[in-house]
């Protein structure tokens, strides 16, 4: 086989081979990439059964995408034999790294957390592996856990997430043995599975649990000389505890694997995410100190602590503490509903300006998947965003954003490794929720804020569909640079500026090359792009273009995504694409309904189709997801304005500048407000105040001397030379239009019109919202117009 080109995969050397497979390192010719081929045995390349199986592996293994699982690239047929191409790994099996010793005890725990994240991945698609055992279980050279070898493996019933055991598991030659013979798969089989019962997850969380025990021990968990012994042992005997075995044990990992290993099912692990929530306090605990000791935890937040304590002290806060955790642990704890939560952003004291990103970005991670939890309200990250680096109080933080409790986290990187320490605190009296420490190397930044949000899912105990589950278990990438330039896109997104939002697609797209599979990246780049079109004219074609394109591939990859779906609106509604547009604002809504984004979105576009009414649902939505936001509050006064209530739309733009002073949309809404109110000195100086914030100066100067020399119309004829040059790069044809409509000159206005039709120009959505059309529509040309652009009548 060496040298041999399979498809168009040259095979280069073999790796190694089992009873279900030989496996060979070969070169993928058309990527240019390594890869591990792995072919049937020529023995059993004739068999039915034994293709079928292999084939399943693949169709069970390439259904999943976690970076605990070996990723499958293809499957194909050569010659009439069958091959898989899989990831190349470079490390060892469990089985070698083991060595009939016990591994460290900080590899166990790291290895097992690993293995059980993967694993949790595979059961929340409805896959069992069936053949857990530390030949299928790889360590690569960076001490990465990854799960091989589903040939075993059968996809169930999502619903009642089981398998069926059919098509036996222990017949065959693979699984005898002779005496003295050394046994393999039997020796780590569920009591289920040794029964021929039918199968679930749990069988998979008792053969870990055999793996467990080897990796910290070095020894078998039920050994024998025969399968029938073994099978004895698994049904009727329990190991020796593997504390006896290796002093360095300590009694609650006995305790964890002693879980692990019931015989009994139904008082096993019943999820995989409840094994390694063990393990995990576990890692914390003895992190903190020896392994033989138990952590007692502080009533006092770690972000409110204060080192006081010295010599003697430290005993009586000791004795002090020890009280506390009787009294919170040993006592019922008092029932807590918890509706609404706020992410406050991240700290971190690295004193690293490069680790910014990484804490806001985890921040607004854990943020955007918890807003997809069902019945979870979920403040926006811009709302939690004016706590940042104020060390807030959370009760202050619950009563300002209405929330029940509140989220801190404090990120710490060291080398290639990245640490939160996560709390989550009631609003009403600052008290301890829930709390966790995470730690993962930086190329498991993605999955860490899974974690985080899973966590937190099961503690508030919210009720998660099958496809919830597995839409929460799934990282959003394995790339550790794609998700690092995913984090710099949304933190140069979040500054919203047309400069910011040209950096930030640049980040977005450089996350893509780097991950042609990061469904959220494409929705960046989406967003992005369909704002940066409206707010440059002179880049719109191109951007819309890209953003359409990206929007396409966000939903083929991930239909779930509502920011894809709020960009794939937002392109239908500037093109005109109107009766398209509203069923994607809508879906985005559907899919997040903490995504305060897209009701204010949907308020504006129900703006510009007259629906006034309709508009201000959205926007009161939209601010009650985001109530410190000067957008939000800026929103509302652009739907007074559409209803002509001039005076209410003044007081919202007014508080929205009083959030945030520098909200050019607020002054947008001032201007046309105080204007058509008559009051034009104030007019003008907003105007003048957003010119200013827009990196134009001199024009609001400018602006300035024409109305003290010409007045209000002399400023819109000022307006009219400026905007309807062809060459400039802030030539409109509709705003050229709504100067000579507020100059009454009715047939310039017209003409105008129909040359912003021609350009098919976006800011004409606001032809029926704008007041400065107002004195236009009894003019039958008006209703023509409105028309041909296809509005909604």
């Amino acid at each position: 086989m060496i040298n041999q080109t399979i498809s168009h995969y040259r095979i280069i050397e073999k790796l190694g081979g089992g009873g279900m497979g030989v496996v060979y390192k070969a070169e993928d010719t058309r990527l240019d990439r390594f890869v591990a081929l792995k072919f049937l045995p020529d023995d059993l390349a004739q068999d039915r059964q034994a293709l079928e199986r292999f084939r399943r592996e693949a169709k069970a293994a390439s259904a999943l995408n976690h970076p605990n699982i070996c990723t499958i690239h293809d499957i194909g047929e050569e010659n009439g034999r069958a091959f898989i191409a899989m990831e190349l790994l470079e490390g060892e099996t469990l089985r070698q790294r083991i060595g009939h010793k016990p591994l460290d005890y900080e590899n166990v725990l790291d290895l097992a957390i690993q293995i059980l994240s993967g694993l949790e991945a595979a059961h929340a698609k409805g896959i069992v592996h069936r053949d857990i055992k530390p030949a299928n279980l790889f360590v690569t050279d960076q001490a990465q856990a990854k799960i091989l070898d589903f040939g075993l493996a059968k996809q169930g019933n999502r619903e009642k997430e089981q398998v069926d055991a059919a098509g036996p598991t222990i017949t065959g030659e693979e699984n005898l043995t002779s005496p003295g013979a050394a046994v393999g798969t039997v020796a780590y089989m569920s009591p289920e599975q040794v029964a021929g019962k039918t199968l679930d997850p749990r069988t998979d969380l008792f053969s870990f649990g055999a793996v467990l025990y080897e990796m910290a021990t070095g020894r078998q968990a039920f050994a024998g000389n025969t399968t029938g012994v073994i099978f004895h042992s698994i049904l009727e005997k329990n190991p020796s505890a593997a504390s006896r075995i290796n002093p360095e044990v300590p009694a609650r990992l006995d305790e964890i694997i002693a879980k692990a290993l019931e015989k009994d099912r139904e008082v096993r692990y019943q999820h995989a995410s409840d094994f390694r929530a063990d393990l995990k306090r576990l890692r914390r605990d003895t992190s903190a100190g020896s392994s033989s000791r138990v952590a007692v935890p502080t009533t006092i937040p770690w972000w409110r602590k204060k080192s006081v304590l010295a010599g003697t002290a430290v005993a009586a806060a000791m004795l002090i503490a020890a009280g506390l955790l009787v009294s919170r642990f040993a006592l019922p704890a008092k029932t807590q509903t918890i509706h609404s939560v706020a992410v406050l952003p991240f700290t971190g004291s690295s004193g690293n300006p490069d680790a910014e990103f990484l804490q806001d970005g985890i921040s607004i991670g854990v943020t955007d998947a918890l807003s997809e939890l069902p019945g979870l309200k979920v403040m926006s990250s811009s709302a939690a965003q004016h706590y940042a680096g104020k060390n807030p109080d959370p009760q202050k933080v619950g009563s300002d954003l209405k929330v029940d409790a509140v989220l801190v986290g404090k990120i710490e990187q060291r080398g290639d490794t990245i640490s939160v320490d996560a709390e989550l605190v009631n609003a009403a009296d600052s008290s301890h929720i829930w709390g966790e420490q995470y730690s993962e190397k930086m190329v498991d930044a993605a999955v860490l804020q899974q974690e985080i949000v899973r966590d937190i899912s099961q503690k508030l105990r919210l009720k998660l569909s099958g496809e919830e589950k597995e839409h929460l278990s799934k990282p959003p990438t394995e790339n550790a640079d794609a998700y690092r330039f995913y984090l710099l896109g949304r933190h140069e997104f979040d500054l919203y500026s047309p400069e910011h939002f040209m950096r930030a697609a640049d980040y977005f797209q450089k996350a893509i090359d780097k991950d042609p599979t990061y469904a959220a990246a494409y929705g960046g780049l989406a967003d992005t792009n369909s704002i940066l079109g409206f707010f440059a004219p002179s880049l719109r074609e191109t951007a819309f273009a890209k953003a359409r394109a990206a929007s396409a591939r966000a939903l083929a990859l991930d239909d779930r995504s509502a920011d894809a779906h709020l960009a794939m609106a937002t392109i239908h509604w500037l093109s005109w694409e109107f009766t398209a547009a509203e069923p994607e604002f809508r879906r985005a809504q559907e899919l997040n309904p903490n995504f305060a984004s897209a009701p204010q979105a949907y308020s504006t576009y129900l703006v510009t189709m007259g629906r006034y009414s309709d508009a201000r649902d959205a926007a009161d939505r939209g601010l009650q997801l985001d109530p410190l936001s000067s957008y939000a509050n800026a929103q509302e006064g652009l739907v007074s304005a559409a209803q002509r209530d001039w005076d209410r739309a003044i007081a919202e733009a007014q508080k929205a500048l009083g959030i945030d002073p520098n909200s050019v949309f607020a002054y947008s809404v001032l201007v046309g407000s105080y204007e058509h109110k008559g009051m034009y000195d104030q007019s003008i100086d907003a105007r003048g105040r957003s010119l200013a914030l827009m990196g134009l100066p001199e024009g609001g100067a400018e602006l300035k001397r024409v109305y003290a020399t010409s007045g209000i119309n002399g400023v819109r004829r000022w307006s009219i030379a400026l905007l309807s040059d062809p060459a400039k790069s802030n030539y409109s044809a509709t705003y050229t239009a709504v100067n000579y409509a507020l100059l009454n000159d009715k047939d310039n206005a017209f003409l105008w019109l129909g040359k912003a039709y021609q350009r098919h120009e976006s800011e004409l959505i606001f032809l029926k919202a704008d007041a400065g059309f107002d004195n236009l529509r009894s003019d039958p040309r008006y209703a023509d117009l409105v028309r041909r652009i296809g509005f909604p009548q």
